[in-house]
C-alpha cells in the first residue's frame, strides 16, 4: 500500500501535504520540525537516519556511522554506539571463550563411577 503524505527527514514521519510549509515541501521538513533550533533539528535528523539504517551497511554508511560513534551529542553516541554493536558483536578473545566452556561443562568424575 502506496504511504500518504510527505515524509519530514526530521521527525521521521508521514504528514499530510498541509503540514508542510511552502518551503518544506522541497525540504521535507514538517511545520512542527521547521520550528526547532537548527542543532535540535540536526540532532534529530541524525537519530531518526541512525534509527532507519539498513541491516547491511554500503562503505559510505559504514564510514558515517563509525563517525556518529564519535559524536559530541551524548544521544547520538549512544545510539550510534548501539547500533554498531547490534550489527557486529564485539568478539570473545579465545582464552575467555575456553574459560566459558569449562566452567559450563564440569567433567569431575567421582571415585564410585567408573566408565568402562
Amino acid at each position: 500500500m502506496k504511504k500518504r503524505g510527505h515524509y519530514c527527514k526530521v521527525c521521521g514521519e508521514y504528514k499530510a501535504n498541509e503540514k508542510f510549509p511552502g518551503k518544506g515541501h522541497a525540504a521535507h521538513i514538517c511545520k512542527t520540525c521547521a520550528a526547532l533550533p537548527p542543532e535540535k533539528q540536526a540532532e534529530e535528523m541524525t537519530l531518526t537516519r541512525l534509527v532507519n539504517l539498513p541491516w547491511r551497511l554500503s562503505k559510505e554508511q559504514l564510514s558515517w556511522l563509525k563517525k556518529r560513534m564519535k559524536d559530541k551529542r551524548d544521544a547520538v553516541r549512544t545510539l550510534a554506539t548501539e547500533q554498531y554493536e547490534m550489527r557486529f558483536p564485539p568478539r570473545m578473545e579465545l582464552d575467555e571463550l575456553e574459560d566459558g566452556i569449562e566452567e559450563d561443562f564440569d567433567f569431575d568424575m567421582d571415585e564410585e563411577t567408573d566408565i568402562e
